[in-house]
């Protein structure tokens, strides 16, 4: 009986795992699609980068010298929030923290933005 369970067990861990593997691979490639539709700036790529849960809008603005106003962030915030690619920050209210890296996704940004 104790090898059944053993079996039963494996198969369950082995069935997740591959779930995981399949959802894992889907979320990325929806992720990218929509940064690659959505976030079609290079400025849009970087502020996306920077929202880290812990920045603020104006702390972004300064970082990026004002390229986009704080404004514009919370703008920006409030769009991607809407399409998934964000969420609210664990730590602070009223920021945000990007879901997933671009990097992690095969795309880059500018460095000398």
């Amino acid at each position: 009986m104790a090898g059944s369970s053993e079996h039963l067990l494996r198969e369950i861990l082995e069935t997740q795992h591959e779930t995981q593997r399949l959802v894992h691979f889907l979320a990325h490639r929806m992720a990218r699609e929509l940064i690659e539709v959505h976030l079609t700036k290079q400025i849009e790529r970087r502020v996306y980068e920077l929202s880290d849960g812990l920045r603020s809008s104006r702390d972004i603005e300064k970082h990026i010298n004002k390229q986009v106003t704080q404004r514009t962030v919370v703008s920006w915030w409030q769009k991607w929030q809407k399409l998934g690619l964000v969420e609210p920050s664990r730590t602070y209210s009223g920021r945000v923290r990007k879901l997933i890296g671009l990097e992690e996704l095969g795309l880059h940004i500018d460095p000398n933005l």
